[in-house]
């Protein structure tokens, strides 16, 4: 099980390797909480899609390096390398930065929730990488929540 922790990623430097499908939808997830991304992949697929928004978003066409590294606190590894998936984990964990392996809830310290947005409110809903048709479900259900007559936020 994981703990569910909110954290400010406004001033972090987030790293993300890979730029298809999954990468894409990190990226459009992160970007109404984090200040600065940077992408790196030897090519951006045509489905990689990044709103626009206030965040900063580095692309580098090129394969990762170990250097790339240097001065991130937060990176999600999203290839279809398994192998240069869990070198970024091992590299990550030898230098205490917090990794995500998209494909490979055994090499995460993270899991990346399903989130639901209303106003000042934020939900994240996870099931610990095991059961992504429950999350989706479990999100459309809050997510009617707030089209419900009848739930009012105290602060409207």
């Amino acid at each position: 099980m994981y703990f569910p922790l909110f954290i400010d990623l406004s001033e972090k430097e987030i790293l993300v390797i890979g730029a298809g499908h999954i990468a894409s939808r990190r990226v459009r997830s992160l970007c109404g909480f984090a200040g600065r991304i940077t992408v790196v992949a030897p090519q951006i697929s045509d489905d990689f899609f990044v709103p626009d928004t206030d965040t900063k978003i580095n692309t580098v066409t090129r394969c990762f390096t170990e250097s790339d590294l240097e001065g991130k606190d937060l990176v999600l590894a999203a290839t279809d390398d398994r192998e240069l998936n869990r070198h970024i984990f091992e590299l990550c964990r030898a230098r205490c930065i917090p990794v995500n392996v998209c494909s490979d809830s055994e090499l995460c310290d993270f899991q990346f929730p399903s989130i639901v947005e209303n106003g000042a409110v934020v939900i994240g809903i996870n099931a610990s990488g095991r059961d992504h048709h429950l999350v989706k479900e479990t999100r459309k259900r809050v997510e009617s929540l707030f089209h419900d007559p009848q739930f009012k936020s105290k602060y409207e």
